[in-house]
């Protein structure tokens, strides 16, 4: 049975883009695709994924309180901010917010070795 990752970015082209290189692993699949936060945590509570992408700036709730809330209902299901802001700062907010990696949008491959890295952790609880 494929890992279910769900994406939540709101740009079409990146939630594409990802999608194109995601499921290039046939272990992998995306089981869904959010615009928003709020959207996001509806398809999280209803698709129930292995591991989520989430953007940092969305509209109306950003990924950090897209991650908290996510966290809140199941925390032990990953999830990864895919963002162009990354930074230090960053990065001390989004594992506050039970973010387990930031990936910045200019090194999109890095988010497969994460990925699996992931995965395999969840593997073995």
């Amino acid at each position: 049975m494929p890992s279910r990752i769900l994406i939540v970015d709101d740009s079409e082209l990146v939630r594409q883009g990802l999608r194109g290189v995601l499921q290039a692993n046939p272990e992998w699949e995306v089981c869904g695709e959010a615009a928003d936060g709020m959207s996001g945590i509806e398809m999280f509570k209803s698709l129930q994924p292995n591991i989520v992408i989430v953007d940092f700036q969305m509209p109306g709730i950003n990924g950090l309180e897209t991650a908290r809330r996510m966290s809140a209902i199941t925390p032990t299901v990953p999830i990864v901010m895919f963002t162009q802001h990354a930074s230090a700062e960053l990065e001390l907010h989004a594992r506050e917010a039970g973010i387990k990696s930031v990936v910045s949008k200019t090194e999109a491959f890095a988010m497969v070795e994460i990925i699996e890295t992931l995965l395999a952790q969840q593997r073995v609880q």
